[in-house]
């Protein structure tokens, strides 16, 4: 006999009970207003956790409540019912399995971020098609020409030169994207080039005005179509929503955790940001030496960009909460005096100042030899 309470369910009040498991197979209350049994099979028994309440629970509603636990695991071992119950109430009981099962719950959850997440949502991405992208990027100019933009004040021989080019830069690419250069004034954002999921560039007048030549533009417009190529929006938005289902898998409830379900993807954003930085950094070079234009020229526009906005150029820490690498880590910049020498030159004075002491030693036989040939002349 097992000692409890039991609740017919009816009333909050209890009274004192005992359960019995007979062995034919039902389950008997003693103590109740009218005497209870019923076959194993119509009742339900809790599981064992730690050693809370057990609850038997009745189909009519009744309720039999015990902390006997090892009693009930008795009875339904007794019977053949614990089905694997004592191993998980064992590794329940351990408080080294509780840590352990936490460190590898981390563990996962941390791979999963760092490296399936990004997997998945590159796969997803290269199986979608390029309308996706387009359904993303639309109306997404327009938004900003009202908020943060106002018309090019380039002129429009300056604008078709680069849209020429740009023409040519994307005519062999068929990728199902539309693409297409657009001049801004960028006011507030200054010196930058953007690109839209669309096919879209903007590259904005001060950057333009900042270029000392021509491929330094073209460079930048290789790195923006290495994020349209990447897809990198659409894998960005993917990637979001896998962080968030993997923190609705651990945390649970929905409503408790909207806060973290909103930072968690923001948290993480400018990891993957700083990833597709450098996957565009990547194609923009390639790029550039399959056309023989030097990559000097990319270096040269991101260090000054970087340094218009107030970056310190040989600035080594590492923020993780930083969108882009660090421009040591993309670029190799040097001071404007420096980059414009090249290296042939500089070898160039060596050379002279190597073909000197000749010239002087040429200079001092020759004078040797003035005064043969004077004294050879007739009078």
């Amino acid at each position: 006999m097992i000692a409890g309470r039991y609740f017919d369910g009816r009333s909050a009040a209890g009274v004192e009970a005992s359960l019995e498991f007979g062995a034919d197979g039902t389950v008997h209350v003693h103590g109740a207003a009218v005497l209870i049994a019923l076959p194993l099979t119509e009742v339900k028994i809790s599981e064992r956790i730690g050693n809370i309440t057990r609850r038997i629970t009745f189909p009519d509603g009744g309720v039999f409540e015990t902390h006997d636990n090892d009693a009930i695991d008795a009875a339904r071992d007794a019977l053949g019912l614990q089905r694997g119950s004592s191993l998980v109430h064992w590794l329940e009981s351990r408080w080294q399995v509780a840590v352990g099962s936490l460190v590898v719950v981390a563990l996962v959850s941390i791979a999963f971020v760092q490296w399936g997440v990004p997997a998945v949502a590159n796969w997803a991405a290269k199986v979608m098609p390029a309308d996706v992208d387009n359904a993303i990027g639309s109306g997404t100019l327009d938004v900003l020409d009202r908020v943060a933009f106002r018309p090019s004040d380039l002129s429009n021989k300056r604008q078709q030169e680069l849209r020429g080019r740009f023409i040519a830069m994307t005519k062999p690419l068929h990728d199902g994207h539309e693409y297409q250069l657009e001049f801004r004034h960028g006011g507030l954002i200054g010196a930058n080039a953007f690109a839209l999921p669309s096919g879209i560039i903007v590259m904005t007048d001060e950057l333009v005005e900042m270029s000392k030549k021509d491929d330094e533009l073209i460079s930048v417009l290789a790195h923006e179509i290495g994020h349209v190529r990447g897809r990198h929006a659409l894998r960005q938005m993917l990637q979001a929503a896998g962080i968030s289902s993997l923190a609705v898998a651990l945390l649970g409830d929905v409503s408790s955790i909207s806060g973290v379900l909103s930072a968690a993807p923001a948290l993480l954003h400018a990891k993957h940001s700083r990833d597709f930085e450098r996957e565009a950094d990547t194609f923009a070079k390639q790029w550039l030496r399959e056309n023989g234009i030097a990559e000097s020229n990319f270096d040269a526009i991101l260090c000054r960009i970087s340094g218009s906005h107030g970056d310190v150029k040989d600035k080594d820490g590492f923020d993780y909460f930083a969108s882009h690498p660090s421009t040591t880590e993309r670029a190799r910049c040097a001071e404007e005096k420096e980059v414009e020498p090249e290296a042939e030159p500089e070898a160039e004075p060596e050379a002279e100042s190597e073909a000197a002491p000749e010239a002087e030693a040429g200079e001092a036989v020759t004078v040797e030899e003035e005064p043969p040939v004077d004294t050879s002349r007739p009078d």
